[in-house]
């Protein structure tokens, strides 16, 4: 499958930028990799990899106009003191004009400091130098990810990066510097960290994470105006352009910057919402807020509580006593974890079973029949979707009888909270709704279309696992058995019955193990899948986060065969022969489970 500018995962690289080592015409790290690396941990305790350090060093007399640009290029990387020494190589006019922000071209090889055209003579003399290489994204002003589209040239936008210089004090300084960062992969993956913007749902029922790049010396107020920023104004990713949508009404404000005061993070709203803000809206509004600015631990500051002001009046919900500072366990809306204790098999007889828990007693839910290979349970657990080995696809009531349903070669399933059905086939992915019977013409399977995030449409598949997340929204794919995809239901405009009403556009994160073949994944929480690769005698679990952060690897159990996971409850193993082995964590060792089945799914 062909990526354009998408992230694969690597092994971390850690390097200090030395501008020493980069007079010699180019910047360039060790090329041809992504932005963003799976590192490895061994286990929750994994040791966190040391950050590198870029030395930023400031022009020296005598510096002709490439190394000047050499120079910049190095020091810009570093946002200490407002990039105080990258800011000693411009004039006094372009340091004033001069604001990136967050901006940045990411090359991935590159990027390489051309010759200079100098014209003119004595002071009057100007340079123009021009940077090339491969690009691998461009980044917003508030750390939205865009990926070049893979039919253009890798070019970043309005051509390559060039910078105008003139001599000051017989010294070149830059005079038109580009209004964005240009960084290689390698300092990008270094200097930037993730965070997640929560965007909500179509339904407006759960928030869905989003993940953004912030830098890692931003200040406290730049860092948290640019998140609310980017919630009043989503960027153009994968994500907000149809599948998540922001409760923020277009042409709000913020007034003033958003302050920390012994982690409350106050923010007062402005412009547009003054005029509609209602209780339920200023509610999803603070649960936005509240998710999106305090962040995972560690990875900023430290917010611990938000205050929600409109034009300067502190909202207070209903029944808060009232308290305008609002913590997590008070927000009315979450991410969707998909928590069940409850998971299901089918025993060598041919009935549906369940069980509360790994020691719970199994309860007989229905006969569906010898034969399957691969079940999946709807969300709401009314219904039951079922493969045999020939790829024929069967569905019902988890009460029964199941119904054959149209089309063969079936290879996957997984159900999403409106009980449509998701299920793979060869080089397609297609929906399915939940009714049929022998007299039903309805549910037919529809083709989903598969596109990158610029919707640009490659060669892809074939599609051979999938698995939908709990809010419905994102979707994790298995492509060729090396390939791990994430992916969002994105609606399409005036589709006519019998057409597809949505198509996946797939994220800039994946994982490629060449060496490998993932054979099953399953959601773990809101923002985190596990894979099962090399199923049989060594088989390998990871956990991986959606938005590209580091993986886990998890003890598995010789002989896995399939693997299925609910926050909160243990794992569950399916080995081959029928058995079945439970593990309470990540890390804690497998629990033989009593009695026989066949493909232990929970809901989804």
């Amino acid at each position: 499958m062909a990526r354009g500018g998408r992230l694969r995962g690597l092994a971390p690289v850690v390097f200090v930028v030395a501008l020493v080592a980069l007079l010699a015409g180019c910047i360039s790290e060790p090329s041809g990799g992504p932005v963003i690396s799976y590192s490895m941990t061994q286990g929750p305790g994994g040791q966190s990899q040391p950050l590198p350090q870029i030395i930023a060093q400031p022009p020296t007399a005598g510096w002709t106009p490439e190394q000047i640009v050499t120079g910049f290029l190095a020091a810009s990387a570093s946002f200490a003191g407002g990039q105080r020494i990258a800011r000693e190589y411009l004039t006094t006019k372009e340091n004033r004009a001069w604001t990136p922000n967050w901006s940045a071209v990411v090359y991935s090889s590159g990027p390489n400091v051309g010759l200079a055209a100098v014209t003119g003579t004595g002071s009057g003399q100007v340079a123009t130098v021009t940077v090339g290489g491969s690009v691998q994204a461009f980044l917003s002003g508030t750390g939205g990810y865009v990926a070049p589209s893979a039919a253009a040239t890798g070019g970043a936008p309005g051509g390559p990066p060039t910078f105008r210089l003139e001599k000051v004090g017989g010294q070149w300084r830059i005079s038109k510097a580009p209004p964005y960062l240009v960084l290689t992969s390698y300092s990008f993956q270094y200097d930037y960290q993730l965070r997640n913007l929560y965007f909500f749902d179509p339904t407006t029922s759960d928030l869905v994470p989003d993940p953004v790049y912030v830098p890692l010396q931003a200040t406290t107020a730049s860092l948290m105006d640019g998140l609310v920023y980017d919630l009043i104004h989503p960027p153009g990713d994968w994500l907000s352009r149809g599948a998540t949508s922001t409760s923020f009404p277009a042409k709000t404000t913020t007034i003033g910057d958003v302050t920390l005061n012994g982690g409350t993070a106050a923010v007062n709203l402005g412009g547009a919402i003054t005029k509609v803000a209602s209780d339920k809206l200023l509610q999803q509004v603070s649960a936005q807020l509240l998710w999106t600015l305090i962040g995972p631990s560690g990875s900023g500051p430290a917010v611990q509580s938000v205050e929600l002001s409109v034009n300067g009046k502190p909202w207070s919900p209903v029944n808060s006593d009232p308290n305008p500072v609002q913590q997590l366990p008070q927000s009315k809306y979450t991410p969707a974890s998909g928590s069940n204790s409850l998971f299901y098999y089918v025993d060598s007889s041919g009935d549906l079973l369940s069980r509360t828990s790994s020691t719970a007693k199994p309860v007989k839910v229905a006969h569906i029949g010898t034969g399957y290979t691969q079940i999946a349970v709807s969300p709401d657990e009314q219904y039951v979707a079922a493969l045999k080995k020939n790829g024929s696809l069967f569905t019902g009531r988890t009460v029964g009888p199941l119904v054959q349903r149209a089309g063969d070669g079936y290879t996957s399933l997984s159900w999403d909270p409106a009980d449509d059905l998701w299920a793979t086939s060869g080089d397609q992915i297609v929906m399915l709704s939940a009714a049929a019977s022998p007299s039903q013409q309805a549910g037919k399977p529809v083709a989903i279309s598969v596109v990158n995030s610029d919707r640009t449409t490659q060669n892809v598949g074939p599609f051979t696992g999938l698995r939908v997340a709990p809010d419905g929204v994102r979707v994790a794919i298995i492509v060729g058995g090396n390939d791990l995809d994430f992916g969002a239901f994105v609606p399409l405009d005036n589709t006519r019955p019998g057409q597809a009403a949505v198509e996946i556009v797939l994220s800039q994160f994946y994982v490629s193990v060449p060496s490998a073949t993932f054979t099953s994944v399953t959601w773990y929480g809101p923002d985190n899948v596990i894979a099962l690769r090399n199923p049989g005698l060594e088989p390998e679990l990871t956990e991986y986060p959606v938005d590209g952060g580091s993986s886990t690897s998890i003890p598995a159990q010789p002989h896995t065969s399939g693997i299925t996971a609910s926050f909160g409850s243990p794992l569950i193993a399916s080995l081959s022969g029928g058995a079945m082995a439970a593990n309470a964590s990540l890390s804690n060792s497998w629990m033989t489970l009593t009695g026989t089945g066949i493909s232990a799914v929970y809901p989804g």
